[in-house]
């Protein structure tokens, strides 16, 4: 029916909910909205005041359990939610089996169903080992090293084996143990300490890879490798003595490589002055070469003459450079004494010779008409040899002034 419908004046204004009559008042909305939770508790079973199965309340008897349960709900899903770092990964189980493994970011599994292990796989970690051990040549030497190594298979590292980094220090121990017996006391504790370390690194890596623990060995350092107390001077002196013979060996080669760089240095010296020396007797022979062959048509038409004028070249450029005497004789052919030695003594002081002469030396004054004999040969070998330019700069033969009367001025 409608509200407050029309036309009917004994009936008043009706009210819907209660079916009778109302004020005028506006209807209470706590009492409508009381009556309408009446019908729906009765609708879902009785109980209670016998209007419904809700308590005097307006609740439902179940209802604090459902929301304890959602609470609950919410804080099991929250404890499932986890975060895997960067250097990190996390491996996942199910009731206890392993499941998959999981990389870096935020990740969720059901808790008390599921499980997450996170392991660091980039960390470097550290494990020092030292012993004594016997040798090839059975002597007993110290040894200490630094293994280095990294988690390398999540997986591997937590399930495959109960103890691995137990595992670890048995397997360094064996590779040092092995690599040291095959080798001598001298090598190890000397020359042979990359090498030892090269051949337990590789030795180590072998031996987890079998195992598969999970770890990497990333580096092996040898720290000490020493010889016993007891003989442990004698090892030094023998280790001061290998040092100080590479020290001679050293500055051998040193010395070497200085004495040939000199000597290389001064054999090229040497040749560029045998080079030019070498071009300069060539060019002073092509000279003296070119002087004689412009001489010989002159010698080809008037040999005697040529010799003549040779001749008296040669004496003119001796004569220029040494002391003369001139003594007039008057055609006597009476013995002079000339104290030559008195009169050549400034000369000789100057020139800083003293010149050896011999009776044999001395030639006898000529007679009035007569000529000194001349030797052609020496004369023509002395004009070449002093430089004798040619013929061109000389006065005919014939027009000089030179005279062999024995009369000089």
């Amino acid at each position: 029916m409608a509200w407050n419908e029309p036309g009917d004046k004994n009936s008043g204004n009706k009210d819907p909910w209660s079916g009778g009559n109302k004020s005028q008042t506006p209807p209470d909305l706590d009492e409508v909205f009381r009556k309408l939770q009446k019908k729906l508790t009765g609708k879902f079973g009785g109980g209670g005041d016998g209007s419904g199965g809700f308590s005097a309340s307006g609740k439902h008897p179940l209802f604090p359990f459902a929301i304890a349960a959602g609470i609950i709900l919410l804080i099991w899903a929250a404890f499932g939610f986890f975060i895997v770092g960067q250097p990190e990964q996390a491996a996942v189980l199910r009731f206890g089996k392993y499941i998959e493994t999981v990389g870096p970011g935020a990740h969720w599994i059901p808790p008390f169903i599921e499980s997450e292990y996170k392991v660091n796989e980039q960390k470097i970690y550290v494990y020092s080992y030292n012993d004594r051990m016997f040798t090839k040549d059975e002597n007993i030497v110290a040894v200490a090293i630094v293994v280095q190594y990294r988690v390398d298979n999540a997986k591997d590292f937590l399930f495959n084996t109960s103890e691995p980094i137990q595992t670890l220090k048995e397997a360094t121990a064996s590779a040092l143990r092995q690599v040291v017996g095959n080798s001598t006391l001298d090598f190890v504790i000397t020359t042979g300490r990359e090498a030892v370390r090269t051949k337990v690194q590789e030795k180590l890596a072998s031996i987890l890879k079998g195992y598969q623990v999970g770890l990497q060995v990333t580096d092996v350092k040898l720290q000490s490798a020493t010889a016993p107390e007891e003989v442990k001077d004698a090892f030094d002196d023998v280790t001061k003595a290998r040092e100080d013979k590479q020290r001679y060996i050293n500055q051998a080669r040193a010395y070497a490589t200085k004495v040939t760089f000199n000597a290389e240095g001064q054999a090229k010296r040497l040749m560029a002055d045998a080079n030019a020396y070498k071009q300069q007797a060539v060019l002073k022979s092509q000279g003296e070469t070119a002087r004689y062959l412009a001489l010989l048509p002159e010698y080809q038409k008037a040999p005697v003459v040529t010799r003549e004028r040779l001749y008296l070249g040669a004496l003119e450029g001796v004569f220029e450079h040494t002391t003369k005497v001139l003594v007039d004789v008057n055609g006597s052919n009476n013995l002079l004494y000339l104290p030559l030695d008195k009169i050549l003594q400034g000369s000789n002081v100057v020139s800083g010779t003293v010149p050896m002469m011999s009776p044999h030396s001395v030639t006898p004054p000529l007679a009035a008409g007569q000529r000194q004999p001349v030797n052609t040969e020496n004369a023509i070998t002395a004009a070449i040899d002093n430089g004798y330019s040619g013929l061109g700069s000389r006065e005919p033969y014939g027009s000089s002034s030179y005279s062999t009367t024995g009369q000089g001025g």
